[in-house]
């Protein structure tokens, strides 16, 4: 039986049901790479105040910047994938990356770092639409969800070694952070040159070249095209609730009499979690009957930081931590696997563009909320009104669930 969310490309044999194939295991390796070299805001930011080149306040727009490129990647990623193709731009993402890496390791005026940082965050999130279009692509539909799971365990992975290599490198000379997001982005170049490119972007000319015009089109449709933009727009309101963890959370366990190494000590249950507990929510993932699990992990999420406004000790907020933790490790495969299942080969990369950006946007609009909603609300009120608006996108749904292009795909 054949159906639109069977195996998208039929031109890349299929690997073994077991088996996420070889060109899935470069594209997971370069993932983690990424992340491991990833120029952290943090870090960046002791490097510029230090080495004099900007002041505390001067430095934050540059950070602004950089988060700021983050997000027009999102978009820009899938519209690049479809010009041409996923590989190409995985590719030329990462050379460019460290192009610019080195850029921002010269001493210049603070607009030009700010361009430059700007410049160098779009750069590195690029591959990511690129990237989960190729798990669509080249890996079969019964063993997506837990492709995406095993992916989110590398850029995890990624993520928890980042801060220690950056920490390194920095006391040995800063300069050396910089060559270290140059050296990961061009093996992840190289990486990908061993990746598949999907059929139908396989050739630069003739009939498989995408217009411009019809690049961006593509890009935009996800967000009119009913009822895909509805889900997004649920994604977007999740991802304002989750990222809290990153604004509104350290903040509200500092006024609780936390020390900046118990607050430090709490949110590292999260990372701990994930990486030992992800491989495990991929493996039993699988493909059917996403949204539901897709709901359940947003209630999930809503019921952990609600628990934010009532346990305000630290076993308490390393318990509450935990409890969104789950949420978090459930729902990280669903999204990219529902969309690969809505998606056309065709419209991949720029449906998992429009995803991305959902929570891209998320990350700008949860800080100045959170922390405005953390003080004007207080503590009790604010995660209470997290947890309802949580509760809310799963109920949004709910009610939505009829009229999804939702199925189930094949094995």
């Amino acid at each position: 039986m054949s159906t639109r969310t069977e195996r998208l490309n039929p031109h890349v044999p299929a690997p073994k049901k077991e088996s996420l194939g070889r060109a899935y295991w470069y594209l997971w390796t370069g993932t983690c790479l990424n992340r491991v070299g990833q120029l952290l805001p943090a870090f960046f930011t002791i490097y510029l105040v230090h080495e004099n080149l900007a002041t505390v306040e001067t430095a934050g727009w540059i950070i602004g910047a950089q988060g700021a490129g983050s997000i027009v990647a999102a978009l820009l990623g899938g519209v690049l994938s479809m010009r041409f193709g996923s590989r190409r731009t995985i590719i030329y993402s990462q050379l460019t990356t460290a192009l610019f890496a080195g850029a921002l390791s010269l001493s210049m005026p603070v607009w030009g770092l700010a361009f430059i940082a700007f410049l160098a965050g779009c750069t590195t999130t690029i591959h990511r639409p690129a990237g989960t279009a190729l798990v669509a692509h080249t890996v079969p539909a019964s063993q997506r969800a837990r492709a995406y799971g095993l992916l989110y365990w590398a850029s995890n992975i990624g993520v928890s070694a980042a801060p220690l290599l950056a920490g390194g490198v920095m006391e040995l000379a800063p300069q050396l952070m910089f060559a270290l997001n140059a050296a990961t982005s061009i093996s992840y170049a190289l990486i990908a040159t061993r990746i598949p490119e999907s059929s139908f972007q396989s050739d630069d000319t003739g009939p498989h070249k995408k217009s411009w015009r019809h690049s961006v089109k593509k890009a935009v449709t996800p967000f009119v095209q009913l009822p895909i933009a509805p889900f997004i727009f649920l994604n977007f309101l999740l991802a304002a609730v989750y990222l809290q963890c990153r604004s509104a959370l350290p903040v509200d366990m500092a006024d609780h009499g936390l020390s900046a190494s118990t607050v430090g000590l709490a949110l590292s249950v999260n990372g701990i979690l994930v990486v030992v507990l992800q491989p495990f929510a991929s493996h039993f993932a699988g493909s059917s009957r996403l949204l539901p699990k897709f709901i359940t992990a947003s209630v999930v999420i809503g019921l952990g930081f609600f628990l934010h406004g009532f346990w305000t000790s630290q076993i308490g907020y390393i318990c509450s931590i935990a409890v969104w933790t789950l949420g978090e490790v459930v729902l990280a495969p669903l999204g990219s696997s529902l969309i690969a299942i809505w998606a056309g080969a065709e419209e991949q990369a720029t449906h998992q563009a429009a995803y991305f950006f959902a929570w891209n946007l998320g990350v700008a609009v949860s800080a100045p909320v959170g922390l405005w909603g953390l003080e004007y609300l207080g503590s009790t009120i604010f995660w209470s009104c997290t947890g309802a608006l949580a509760l809310i996108v799963a109920l949004g749904h709910i009610v939505l669930a009829n009229f999804y292009p939702y199925g189930e795909p094949d094995a």
